[in-house]
């Protein structure tokens, strides 16, 4: 196993709890399927939601909310959708930022593709 990390195939994000906002870098721009100025700029989690297969829609909304409320590590794979109709597979990992009274306000985290070689967009 290659202990060098890969970081052009890693992409960072930060969810703005408090304003509902998630910033993108270039890779997970690339991974969602979304204009990489938007990215920056910041979307809704409900865009962010919108990406995610149907079928793995649930199960990632209800992590996100255990996660939330336990201010716990967040570790998730699914499919994503983009606009052009090509799926992706990703995984997701977070941790979040509490307040003095353990409350998240933010969620830090890495995406990658974890498609295999021959099906990545």
């Amino acid at each position: 196993m290659n202990p060098v990390l890969n970081t052009k195939q890693l992409g960072f994000y930060c969810w703005d709890i408090t304003n509902d906002r998630f910033y993108l870098d270039e890779v997970c721009a690339k991974l969602f399927g979304i204009p990489l100025r938007q990215a920056m700029q910041g979307i809704s989690i409900f865009q962010m939601l919108e990406k995610v297969d149907l079928d793995h829609r649930n199960r990632v909304i209800e992590s996100a909310l255990i996660t939330l409320k336990a201010a716990s590590f967040y570790n998730q794979e699914y499919a994503v959708r983009r606009s052009d109709g090509s799926v992706s597979w990703v995984r997701t990992l977070g941790r979040y930022l509490v307040d003095e009274e353990n409350i998240p306000f933010k969620r830090l985290g890495t995406m990658e593709e974890i498609s295999p070689p021959d099906r990545r967009h």
